[in-house]
């Protein structure tokens, strides 16, 4: 199976990572970048074919002609323009998979020829590390066995998930920003830290530390979060007192209200 990724930014680059330390045959990925010098570059660390745009006018298009995945990996502003491009080139079978934001199913449809199996995915920062979350959503005319082929691309950087495509802007605003959300509260944890009289650094580390053994306990099977929280949280204890001037200060709510401004957002740039 040939794979092959239009744009190697975080994500992409993220996902051929994991795709590689699972053992994936270099031989059978191809990948294109803009700049000669990124295309260089990126060949050396993968250790991969990477073709320029900027060489080769025609090397998105080169890139995908034996393709039977194709990842869509530009900014969204582009990621039609560059559907278009490589649409004569693209094979019947070759999957089209999206990671932009925003970008319906239909637009991409749109841009390809007629029945290219298409999947739409909504992955987040954290496939940086290996432990991102991955939402898919599939278009009309993509089968179980592509599907299951496209799993296995994103399963060496994170889990996967299929919903509805209509689901993907609920997806967006709690694992797709939600990283954005936990470094804001990393953040304002070490600022309280230093406004009681900590230094600076030592507050920063307490807090990283503090929501890295948080998350480990996240992922126990079965973590419950209303449990983890009710077993430090002892009644007329220190954490209780902490967590009520929270609830008095409407927390779960400007979660809430954060997450519905996300979708708002999102269906803005859909539209």
């Amino acid at each position: 199976m040939r794979i092959c990724f239009i744009g190697l930014g975080h994500l992409n680059s993220a996902i051929l990572a994991g795709l590689l330390a699972g053992g994936y045959d270099r031989e059978n990925i191809t990948a294109t970048t803009q700049s000669q010098t990124s295309a260089s570059q990126r060949s050396t660390e993968f250790g991969i074919e990477v073709l320029s745009t900027q060489a080769q006018l025609a090397a998105n298009a080169q890139a995908v002609a034996d393709a039977d995945i194709v990842v869509l990996g530009v900014k969204p502003p582009h990621i039609v323009e560059t559907a278009r491009s490589i649409a004569d080139a693209l094979p019947k079978h070759a999957t089209v998979v999206s990671v932009a934001a925003g970008i319906t199913l239909a637009n991409l449809t749109a841009a390809l020829p007629e029945k290219q199996p298409v999947i739409r995915t909504m992955p987040n920062v954290a496939l940086t590390v290996g432990k991102g979350v991955v939402a898919m959503a599939r278009g009309a005319t993509v089968t179980a066995d592509q599907m299951e082929n496209v799993d296995k691309v994103f399963a060496g950087s994170g889990t996967v998930i299929h919903v509805e495509e209509d689901q993907l802007n609920a997806v967006t605003a709690i694992a797709g920003s939600g990283p954005g959300y936990v470094f804001r509260f990393a953040n304002a944890l070490a600022q309280a830290g230093t406004a009681l009289g900590l230094e600076s650094a030592t507050a920063q580390e307490l807090a990283r530390l503090t929501l890295v053994g948080a998350g480990t306990m996240l992922e126990t099977p079965g973590a419950d979060p209303t449990a983890l929280e009710d077993s430090i949280a002892t009644p007329g204890g220190v954490t209780e007192a902490a967590l009520q001037s929270l609830d008095a200060a409407g927390f779960d709510q400007l979660v809430v209200d954060a997450v519905k401004a996300n979708v708002a957002r999102s269906e803005e740039l859909g539209a």
